[in-house]
């Protein structure tokens, strides 16, 4: 290892304490295009982003996924992070949907999934982020083969590859948990394959997975192709608990981390639904992880 598995945290694990109004504004369903926030709710925006910053920056967070969306500003989002000088911004999550889809055979899709991942890479370079998570498709149902919709994928992440290679930044795609392309890590992998850029690998997330005793032996098979982890719990479907409340092997996982010489954060992707304000997420996390990295055979410090 070159380093501990530090712990890091996603933005969208404060999801359950974000304003409602901004939080239904921002994230759109599937089938819908995501509508700008105002002015008003940009503020709140603002206040919460910094609210959760000042949580994380007394904590054991050492590094931070922020899921960058097309709704907000994102000038005035970035700004924020000042809050936190000690908090490494280490990625950003790029939209996912119907009209942000890179292997939709509906071309207005394919390109806003360019546009907003492109959009990623640029937040992503203002922030000085390493990576830039990506989906390889969306859970929308079309007449076109999942084989053919993953060929349509290529030449769009070969672009956003490019863009972000400009500046440094990697692209690490997510295998997805339902029937959308890149639904399995060898979808993930032939994809990763054909597009043949040297900065583009695998976001693991060990939620997507399935069946989970088999996760272990995915993490080994990725192997030095894993960029980014999330880290939740499942017991066969998408659930993002925490960990230890499903049926992941967390001593084997961590091993398995630890075996191919990952070297960059956990970055929780979790779902509080319990909690109430930031500081309970930020206790809930904190607290979880203490846990998790008392596995690993190695100092946490």
């Amino acid at each position: 290892m070159a380093e501990p598995l530090r712990l890091g945290l996603s933005g969208s694990a404060f999801a359950y304490v974000m304003p409602r109004e901004v939080l239904a504004r921002t994230f759109a369903p599937t089938d819908g295009k995501s509508v700008k926030l105002d002015d008003r709710q940009n503020a709140m925006m603002v206040d919460f982003m910094r609210d959760m910053m000042s949580v994380m920056s007394s904590s054991r967070v050492e590094a931070m996924e922020c899921y960058h969306s097309t709704a907000w500003d994102r000038d005035a989002i970035i700004d924020v992070v000042d809050v936190a000088p000690n908090i490494e911004i280490w990625s950003v999550h790029s939209p996912y949907g119907r009209w942000f889809d890179p292997s939709s055979p509906d071309p207005e899709a394919r390109a806003g999934g360019i546009e907003a991942y492109c959009d990623a890479v640029e937040a992503a370079r203002m922030l000085g982020a390493k990576v830039v998570v990506a989906h390889p498709g969306a859970n929308v149902q079309y007449d076109t083969p999942k084989s053919e919709r993953l060929k349509l994928a290529v030449e769009p992440f070969q672009k956003i590859a490019d863009l972000a290679g400009e500046s440094g930044i990697k692209v690490a795609i997510e295998p997805l948990p339902k029937q959308e392309p890149g639904s399995t890590l060898d979808e993930v992998l032939w994809l990763i394959d054909h597009i043949k850029r040297p900065n583009v690998g695998v976001n693991l997330d060990v939620n997507h997975l399935f069946p989970p005793e088999q996760v272990p032996s995915y993490i080994e098979k990725a192997g030095d192709l894993i960029i980014n982890v999330h880290i939740s719990d499942q017991d066969g479907q998408e659930r993002h608990w925490l960990p230890f409340q499903g049926t992941l092997d967390w001593q084997r996982i961590i091993d398995s981390f630890v075996k191919i010489g990952y070297a960059g954060p956990l970055v929780y992707e979790t779902h509080i639904r319990d909690a109430k304000t930031c500081e309970d997420v930020g206790r809930a996390v904190v607290e979880n992880y203490s846990k998790l990295i008392a596995l690993a055979p190695i100092s946490s410090t």
